[in-house]
């Protein structure tokens, strides 16, 4: 069958119709710390602000980032899956807090978390993470998370502070407003 322009543009503009319409993504980088709680906290909000949908990341390279600690009477050693078991069960009770919706979705992923969140929100509406304060020697030494996203994420990215925690969140920026990068 041959096609005129105009035909094939009404075929075209048909099919798009037709598919089902997607809802924006957040994209949330998710840990145990308290930058990236204050992250999952203004990202659900937003979703929530924007009907939108949320998916919460998590990025494990192993062996970095187990913080779960044993009580002292603990002499067992533990293995990997042990490990992986008690460390997924504490980012689920973190997500969990939020009270997510049913359609929210919390992913465990393996890799370095700047990749994998970049690589993550690569359709997403935006990207959220959080970002502990570094000083001095510290943040060179330490990296940041944040600062990749930031320099990497093809979506607008939102960096959260650890300081939007408790007490201090009253004066951080509202969902909807702020500076987005």
């Amino acid at each position: 069958m041959v096609w005129d322009g105009a035909a094939l543009d009404d075929a075209v503009h048909d099919a798009v119709n037709d598919l089902p319409a997607r809802r924006p993504e957040i994209v949330v980088g998710l840990d145990e710390s308290d930058s990236a709680r204050a992250a999952l906290r203004w990202a659900a909000d937003e979703a929530v602000r924007t009907a939108s949908g949320l998916r919460a990341v998590h990025a494990l390279s192993w062996p970095f980032g187990a913080e779960h600690t044993l009580p002292e009477d603990a002499v067992r050693s533990l293995s990997f899956d042990d490990i992986d078991e008690l460390y997924r069960s504490n980012i689920m009770r973190i997500f969990d807090a939020a009270k997510p919706r049913p359609d929210w979705i919390l992913q465990f992923a393996q890799g370095d978390a700047g990749p994998v969140l970049v690589r993550q929100a690569a359709h997403a509406a935006m990207l959220v993470v959080g970002t502990p304060y570094h000083f001095g020697l510290g943040r060179l030494i330490a990296g940041s998370v944040a600062h990749y996203c930031l320099s990497h994420a093809t979506c607008p990215v939102v960096a959260v502070p650890a300081a939007t925690v408790g007490a201090a969140a009253e004066s951080a920026p509202a969902p909807g407003k702020g500076e987005i990068a």
